[in-house]
């Protein structure tokens, strides 16, 4: 795995939970679940913050990861990730493939990282996103279907569904990143999760949705 690099985002601020990645699940902070996630897989781990506390906290539970210091224009809430990856590729001018990974998807197993690494390897390191299969049927503000004909329902039994970005894994090459400004562009390779990947922490109650899969994960 020496060619690939994990790279974790962790701001400071939060719009929604505050110090949300700070927060502790399962006795626990949140960006535990990744973080060891990436290093149990063994792939050399970065985070890049702007926030002292994460930092020691970070430093504290792991003894083997990188801290990069993100400047503070870079941890903005109008600030984008590809700003993160742009100045982390500005700092290691070695690392060929990154994986992204991001602390608010913490059922990211270390079996689901190196799956994803073999499938990107498989399909000739085309960019990889993770994704959870969905069989919903979507509607816009106006009321009007967008991914099937209600004329014509289709039953779920003859109907593939479609999938659905769960924001848990991205890898992407150098080169690939540069020449877009993007983690992925035009055609991606699509690494199948369960739909329990589809539970991101966005607000209070997904904390205890997510406790209770990981406690369930964890009593398996």
């Amino acid at each position: 795995m020496d060619d690939f690099v994990t790279l974790i985002p962790l701001r400071g601020g939060s719009k929604g939970i505050k110090r949300k990645n700070l927060r502790n699940i399962n006795k626990k902070p949140l960006l535990y679940y990744v973080i060891k996630a990436s290093l149990d897989a063994g792939i050399r781990t970065v985070i890049s913050t702007e926030d002292s506390e994460i930092k020691t906290v970070c430093q504290s539970l792991f003894k083997n990861i990188n801290v990069i210091d993100r400047p503070k224009e870079f941890a903005r809430d109008n600030s984008s990730t590809e700003d993160v990856i742009e100045h982390f590729l500005q700092i290691d001018s070695i690392v060929n493939n990154i994986i992204l990974l991001q602390a608010t998807s913490p059922l990211t197993s270390s079996n689901d990282i190196k799956e994803a690494i073999n499938l990107y390897k498989t399909n000739t390191n085309k960019s990889l996103i993770s994704v959870a299969e969905s069989h919903q049927f979507l509607w816009d503000k106006s009321g009007r279907p967008t991914n099937y004909d209600p004329r014509n329902r289709p039953r779920r039994q003859d109907w593939d569904g479609y999938y659905v970005e769960n924001g848990a894994i991205y890898i992407f090459s150098r080169n690939q990143f540069l020449k877009h400004k993007s983690r992925c562009s035009g055609e991606c390779t699509l690494y199948k999760m369960n739909t329990k990947s589809m539970f991101e922490i966005d607000n209070e109650d997904d904390f205890q949705v997510v406790s209770a899969l990981l406690q369930e994960r964890n009593n398996a």
